[in-house]
């Protein structure tokens, strides 16, 4: 039976990846990527690594034809809402679906790998509670976030970072200031963004009424401890 990978170019749906390198799992014949136009850069730098190492990669892009994301946010002086996630839906979730509905049109019935690992198992219950065309492998398996990544390692693979788009609401304090330190162009869009919603809806910030200027408006008293450090985040191998 053919198969599905939604991925996300992250640790989970890399994982999956490292599985069929290892022969644990046949390879996916199919997997693939929707592209909100506004990923991270290192998120589109690991997509040409994964494929330059024979995995081909099928790019969707999703919303409307004419524009991505970002730009459709920019036409309407709009930021993605944490309230009904449309970004997640119209850019991510509708792009993959209606394309496994394409296949399975052509090619019959085929199995669909989600990357929900062992701590993830209600979220699969969710999914399967709605369709049963779904597989999930790391639950199989039994790797939980950090067996993914000894799995990846193992494979050979570099480890990901947190794939996902540098405008997410979703996005915690230690990933916005990693947005103005190493991205200060893609910050720049991002507050833009944001002060172009608050002329419409002064309460309608990244983080719900505060601005991400003001968010990490602590940085500074951070800049002499290491960045890392500061953020009192764990040392990774992770793929650069």
């Amino acid at each position: 039976m053919k198969s599905i990978l939604s991925y996300g170019a992250g640790v989970n749906s890399t994982a999956i990846i490292a599985l069929a390198l290892l022969k644990e799992i046949p390879m996916p014949d199919y997997i693939i990527f929707s592209d909100t136009g506004a990923e991270w850069p290192h998120t589109y730098k690991y997509l040409n690594y994964i494929e330059s190492k024979g995995i081909k990669i099928i790019y969707l892009v999703g919303g409307t034809k004419y524009m991505n994301l970002l730009e459709f946010c920019q036409m309407r002086n709009l930021i993605p809402s944490r309230m009904n996630r449309w970004c997640s839906d119209h850019w991510k979730i509708r792009p993959i679906e209606y394309l496994i509905r394409v296949i399975r049109e052509e090619i019959g019935e085929c199995k669909h790998y989600l990357g929900f690992d062992a701590g993830e198992s209600h979220r699969a219950e969710n999914k399967l509670s709605r369709s049963r065309n779904h597989d999930f492998p790391l639950i199989e398996f039994g790797l939980n976030r950090q067996g993914c990544k000894n799995i990846i390692r193992k494979a050979g693979l570099g480890i990901p970072h947190k794939s996902g788009c540098f405008i997410c609401p979703y996005q915690n304090k230690a990933q916005w200031i990693k947005l103005k330190k190493e991205q200060p162009e893609l910050w720049k869009i991002a507050v833009n963004l944001e002060k172009e919603q608050i002329k419409t809806n002064p309460l309608f910030t990244y983080r719900g009424g505060m601005t991400i200027d003001k968010f990490v408006a602590d940085l500074d008293k951070q800049e002499e401890l290491p960045f890392d450090f500061a953020l009192d985040q764990k040392c990774e191998c992770f793929f650069d």
